[in-house]
């Protein structure tokens, strides 16, 4: 959870008709008259006891659920914080009674946080725990474990059953963890305020260890429990805040593996099971980027290919206006001092972590369209409206928001007047001016293409509380899912999911406990088949945030009459399958029924294979752009390696020369006849160490028969026509060894992004288009580029003017590639560039005249970011694949709302100030925050004096008409990567599979990988170095596009691809060696990377 107090010391509408014809929502709320249900978890501050001197005050309470009698009703049980408990027995049809007392289970004393029901002791009855924290007396934060003995009465047992652990806990789950048939426990704990970072960099804590604040693993040894934390490899630095936990066979390995969900600096931990009773903490390994703030977490497959995916929720708010008041100043400096010392990579925003099946994990929250959601508790993912998709509910809402930053101000301010006058705010003063967060909880409806439309008010969510725990499961056995939430200083809510009122929703209920009472079923696996439909649901009680459902599994059935197969694998890998399964029917699978042990599915052979990596390594220089530009949207200065190909020695095979960034210079490798590359020093190369390498390309510029290469220089960093931005001409003495070329090409000092040799004017020579990307320190001002003419000898003149007058200052191009599109024997020229429409350039005559509007039915302007050509349809002409940003980000642009970015010299200074603004609701606003406005233009100061007054501020209200004057506008509507079909004179525009769209695109490659006769496409990307806010783009490891000969493009999973390019992939290459076709990728950062197909 973002804490700022440190500065104080596809969418389906689901209706039912009613008797009278009403439409009726999906879920309706039931009155506590008729439920019987009046727990409420009221928290009140009191003096030093609030929300200021611990940060957790208004976590909230969780909801258990399970059936306490075995009478086949599922019953409730609340935790309070301040409160009592609240124990209460199904009486059926929605009918609740209180047995608190009876039952003995009120446990009045103490902060009550998570409870968990699960069977103990395996006598067949849920048993309770519940953790406790925050108080200072020891005593008063050892958890209790509730024995049930099978009468409506339970026993408080913890300390004799070794788990009245007094740390400061959050959650408990119970599972198997060394398979050995009994329950052991994970507790989730969290640490103390002063360890939580908020605004400091504490990197020496990461060591620091305190058995009080991490998280436990105790071992059932015979109902007596042992701390076996230390032995199976937890964490337990101070640093630990964790708020939640999901158990799940994440790498599907039969074992289960623990993921949790830490608060603050500290990143989440991935534990996974070693089969040894050990764990690894894989997260940085498996993730690219986790959630900052992680609260509540689920696991469940949100897209139906039995692989378990993860939920974490966060606090990035929904409306402009909340982001606004939640949103300082980006601090990259202080990020990238956290990530150097050992934190991973993290964002404020939910995060939807796809499963790869290999171990590793793709973020996808925003393309999802499930990343904002506010100040966010519990996530719940499975499928509430019978359709077979899992959708996702998330409980949200704060009672006191401590870090808006318009309190943030006047807590400030006040500390401010008190160093002057000597009189302080009081404490009432400033917890009454803390605002309450009280947006509404979500639901999102699972589209079945890894996205979801929200639903909230559509199924029923009309009222706004502030929601902590919540748990779902079928509360009055009409065959649907309900909904019980435990809210904030109001009563507890229940909500009826209503679909069983029609067909409208429909599921087949699998209750693995009921006959196998005295055995442990947590981890137990349902695979479902019916029709070609799969699904996968995990046996794991403990989910969202400190809740639990130990109750029966319900699986979509709308529109199935039969499922074919539910196969049933349980802990002990032990399996069996039911066929012709009647979903009406509830399915109650007995475990001596098994009588075939489950073998995992091998990975198949991929379809590439990683070689010995050329000994090469990208080095760039450590470079903070943002000092430079405030607004910039990244940093420009990373940018590398592209990677160029040509027979460089003339023995009839392709080497490669790899980009080099400042400081470093490129590389040469030549090929041996036994397919390897080794690097060949060249001097001339390294007496240009100091240039920064954009791109290169291998040809013939003086006609001599042997290939010269071409060097753009480019870098973010440097000044006004600084010589280091001059481009290269190394020419091939014949002997495969380079020297540069003096006077050949034209002085320039332009930041240059791409070069392209073709033949422009017809004379059978290479000419030369080399775009530029940007000017350096002015961003985005438009750059100069160059059409370069070979007077065949090798000297070069820039005949931009005369020949492409329109591409000289087409926009901040990134990418180009030469295609005769119109099939007349000459070569046209397409580009690509950030902030610039797909532009079509047709060669008239040794002239480039632009023809975009013909060849593009709209302007396609994105943030393209490459660009090539191919024959994909087989039907004899040129078409285009082009890379973008992606769908994975907050814009969601069109035509009719696009992003804009606005620029003149605001200040009338020496730079250029910018604005980008994006649609929310309809309405464009400025991205940036209240500081960083002001920071970027002075004279707004005085305008905006607070959070409030600029929070649903837009372009136009910020500046006077008179301030806009002469301003440019730059325009984005469409950010997806997409596959531009050529067809009779124009091209046609289909979006890449969602899979190409999980982040940027950076690279493109062709090839038959699959033998099939068809070019298939290798496509890489991802930017690390953004705005901190925006976060990393990573989700792309080298994605595979299998083509059907027609433009039909199918992804790989990653198992079956055998790619695994993790960073920022700026070169990709195909080269036949003697060991069949190689895939050579450059990489930000990281050595040069090689895979053969096999």
């Amino acid at each position: 959870m973002l804490r700022h107090f440190y500065l104080l010391p596809i969418s389906i509408a689901l209706f039912a008709t009613c008797a009278e014809k009403k439409p009726t929502t999906l879920f309706e709320e039931q009155p506590a008259e008729k439920t019987g249900i009046a727990f409420q978890n009221t928290v009140v501050q009191q003096g030093e006891n609030n929300v200021l001197n611990y940060p957790y005050y208004f976590n909230g309470g969780g909801v258990a659920l399970g059936d306490i009698n075995n009478d086949g009703l599922i019953d409730i049980y609340f935790s309070g914080n301040q409160v009592p408990n609240k124990l209460y027995l199904n009486k059926g049809d929605f009918s609740f009674e209180d047995i608190t007392d009876k039952a003995g289970v009120a446990l009045a004393q103490g902060w009550k946080t998570g409870v968990t029901m699960a069977d103990v002791n395996q006598d067949g009855w849920l048993d309770i725990y519940v953790c406790r924290s925050a108080m200072s007396d020891s005593a008063m934060r050892k958890n209790q474990l509730f024995i049930n003995q099978g009468n409506l009465t339970f026993k408080e047992m913890a300390d004799a059953y070794g788990i009245g652990d007094d740390a400061y806990a959050t959650q408990a789950a119970f599972f198997d963890y060394d398979k050995d048939g009994d329950q052991d426990l994970f507790l989730l704990n969290h640490s103390l305020p002063n360890y939580a970072g908020f605004g400091k960099v504490m990197p020496n804590l990461k060591a620091q260890k305190n058995n009080a604040f991490g998280s436990k693993l105790y071992r059932n040894d015979h109902l007596k429990f042992t701390d076996v934390s230390q032995s199976a490899g937890l964490v337990n630095n101070v640093l630990s805040f964790g708020l939640g936990v999901a158990i799940s066979d994440l790498n599907n390995d039969g074992w289960p593996d623990v993921y949790v969900s830490n608060d603050f600096n500290e990143e989440d931990y991935l534990y996974i099971n070693n089969h040894d009773g050990t764990f690894k903490n894989a997260i940085k390994d498996a993730t690219g980027h986790v959630s900052l703030y992680s609260m509540g977490s689920d696991i469940a497959d949100i897209n139906n290919d039995a692989q378990p995916d993860i939920l974490t929720l966060d606090m990035l708010p929904e409306t402009n206006e909340r982001i606004k008041l939640s949103s300082g100043d980006d601090n990259y400096d202080k990020y990238n001092l956290l990530v150097k010392s050992g934190f991973h990579r993290q964002a404020m925003r939910n995060m939807l972590q796809l499963n790869n099946g290999d171990g590793t994990f793709s973020e996808i929250g925003q393309l999802a369209g499930i990343a904002n959601t506010d100040w966010s508790w519990a996530a719940l993912v499975t499928d509430f409206d019978g359709d077979g998709w899992k959708d996702v509910f998330i409980s949200n809402g704060y009672e006191k928001d401590y870090t808006n930053m318009q309190f943030l101000k006047f807590a400030v301010d006040g500390e401010l007047k008190a160093r002057q006058t000597g009189i302080k705010l009081s404490m009432d003063e400033i917890l009454n001016n803390m605002p309450s967060i009280e947006v509404g909880n979500f639901f999102f409806q699972n589209n079945g293409n890894l996205t979801f439309s929200k639903r909230s008010s559509a199924w029923g969510i009309t009222r706004n509380f502030k929601s902590n725990g919540a748990a779902y499961a079928d509360l009055d056995n009409d065959g649907d899912p309900d909904l019980v939430i435990n809210t904030m200083n109001q009563p507890a809510v229940l909500y009826k999911n209503s679909g069983a009122k029609s067909d409208s929703a429909r599921f087949l209920k699998i209750d693995v406990r009921k006959q196998n009472l005295k055995r442990v079923v947590d981890g137990t696996k349902i695979y479902a088949s019916a029709s070609g439909r799969s699904q996968y649901v995990e046996v794991s009680p403990v989910r969202g945030f400190q809740s639990c459902m130990a109750a029966p599994v319900m699986l979509g059935a709308k529109g199935i009459a039969k499922f074919d197969s539910i196969r049933i694998v349980w802990p002990d890998n032990k399996t069996q399958v039911l066929t012709n399964v009647d979903p009406a029917k509830i399915l109650e699978p007995r475990y001596e029924d098994a009588t075939a042990t489950y073998v995992y599915p091998q990975p198949p052979q991929a379809l590439f294979e990683k070689t010995t990596l050329a000994e090469w390594k990208h080095e760039p220089l450590e470079i903070n752009d943002f000092k430079r530009q405030l607004l910039l949207p990244k940093l420009y200065s990373y940018s590398g390696p592209r990677i160029a190909t040509g027979d460089v020695n003339h023995d009839g095979l392709q080497d490669f020369y790899t980009c080099g960034p400042r400081k470093q210079s490129g590389a040469l490798f030549i090929q041996s006849p036994d397919g390897s590359f080794k690097q060949q020093p060249e001097p001339a190369f390294q007496k240009d160490k100091d240039f920064q390498d954009e791109d290169a390309a291998f040809f013939d510029a003086d006609g001599d028969g042997d290939v010269d290469l071409y060097v753009v220089s480019g870098g973010y960093m440097s000044e006004e026509k600084d010589p280091l931005l001059q481009d290269r001409l190394y020419l091939n003495n014949g002997k495969g060894h380079f020297v540069k070329a003096a006077d050949a090409i034209p002085a320039e000092a332009w930041a240059g992004a791409c070069v392209v040799p073709f033949d422009v004017d017809g004379d059978k020579d290479d000419d030369l288009f080399v775009g530029s990307r940007l000017t350096p320190g002015q961003y985005p001002i438009t750059p100069s580029s160059m059409l370069l003419i070979n007077d065949g000898k090798g000297h070069f003149a820039d005949a931009i003017k005369d020949k492409a007058s329109a591409l000289q200052e087409a926009g901040m191009i990134t990418s180009a590639t030469a295609a005769d599109v119109n099939k007349d024997g000459k070569t046209d020229l397409i580009v690509v560039g950030e902030w610039m429409p797909v532009k079509i350039f047709i060669n008239n005559n040794g002239k480039l005249d632009d023809a975009s509007t013909t060849w593009l039915s709209q302007p396609e302007q994105g943030w393209w970011n490459a660009v090539l050509a191919d024959d994909f349809d087989g039907d004899g002409d040129l078409d285009a694949v082009v890379g973008n940003y992606g769908l994975n980000q907050q814009y969601n642009v069109s035509p009719e709302h696009p992003a804009t970015l606005v620029y003149k010299n605001f200040n009338s200074d020496s730079q250029i100030d910018f604005f980008f603004c994006y649609y929310r609701d309809g309405v464009s606003y400025p991205y940036a925050s209240r500081d960083e406005a002001l920071g970027q233009v002075a004279f707004l100061k005085p305008r905006y004096p607070d959070y409030t007054s600029y929070a649903n501020t837009t372009l136009k209200a910020l500046f006077k008409p008179d301030e806009l004057k002469d301003t440019i506008t730059l325009h984005a509507n469409n950010l997806a990567s997409l596959y531009l079909e050529n067809k009779n004179g124009h091209f046609e525009a289909h979006v890449l599979p969602i899979e190409a769209q999980f982040s940027t695109i950076h690279a493109i490659a062709a090839a038959d990988v699959d033998g099939d006769g068809d070019k298939d496409l290798v496509v890489g990307g991802n930017d690390n170095y953004n705005r901190v806010r925006i976060g990393e783009c990573d989700a792309l490891t080298g994605l595979v596009l299998l083509n059907d000969g027609k433009g039909n493009f199918t992804p790989l999973s990653k198992p079956r691809s055998g790619l695994d390019i993790k960073g920022d992939t700026r070169g990709l290459v195909f080269i036949p060696t003697a060991k069949g076709l190689r895939l050579v990728a450059g990489v930000t950062g990281q050595l040069v990377q090689e895979y053969n197909v096999r």
